[in-house]
């Protein structure tokens, strides 16, 4: 995947994360596959990048875009970084890990386990026909139990669809990733970045029954 305004490809952040390319993109920010120079392992960078309020120089520094821009930018970086920290705190097996998080090139970042595996929908459609309520149990049976992790921090998801859990290649578990508090939290003070929440609890009850149609 390319973004024209990504950190370029061998670009260090925080002295021990090597950029190898883009994994996604969106209003909010950019995910970036990068490996740890020093535990020498791949993993998932997100970067604060809201795409409507900032823009980034010919090197790495992320600015806002104009001074009218600029005290939403900065609120939403400390959105961010608190998500950050709060992320940083759970501790569940279904439940992608937030290793580290630290300001540098104007904006903030997220150190994220890397998830070898597809989402949902994916799997769904890898199957080849419609799982079985017993596969469908052993992925909401897990996610369940890490959204009461969740709550039990006073976080809420604000945003559990398909694309956001991803079942694991090595085990199949499923991994729910990419909470929208802070991404919903900008939306709403600047109404820059709109985003449209999903009901968790409908999400998870239409896995036993609702599945895309395989092609």
């Amino acid at each position: 995947m390319v973004h024209r305004q990504a950190l370029a490809k061998g670009a260090v952040v925080g002295e021990d994360y090597e950029i190898e390319r883009v994994l996604g993109a969106g209003g909010f920010g950019i995910t970036y596959l990068a490996r740890d120079k020093s535990l020498g392992i791949q993993v998932a960078i997100k970067e604060y990048f809201p795409a409507s309020l900032a823009f980034r120089d010919a090197g790495a520094t992320v600015a806002a875009s104009s001074d009218a821009d600029r005290d939403s930018y900065d609120w939403g970086l400390e959105r961010f970084l608190a998500e950050a920290r709060t992320l940083a705190r759970l501790r569940h097996p279904n439940i992608v890990r937030v290793s580290r998080y630290f300001k540098e090139n104007g904006t903030a970042y997220m150190v994220l386990g890397f998830v070898v595996g597809q989402d949902f929908e994916a799997w769904l459609r890898a199957r080849g026909r419609r799982p079985t309520q017993k596969e469908l149990d052993a992925i909401v049976g897990p996610l369940i139990e890490a959204l009461e992790v969740v709550h039990k921090a006073d976080v809420v998801h604000r945003d559990i669809k398909p694309a956001n859990i991803y079942i694991q290649k090595s085990d199949g578990a499923p991994i729910l990733l990419d909470f929208g508090a802070a991404r919903q939290a900008l939306g709403e003070q600047t109404r820059a970045c709109p985003f449209y929440p999903t009901d968790a609890a409908a999400a998870l009850s239409r896995l036993s029954f609702s599945c895309p149609r395989v092609t």
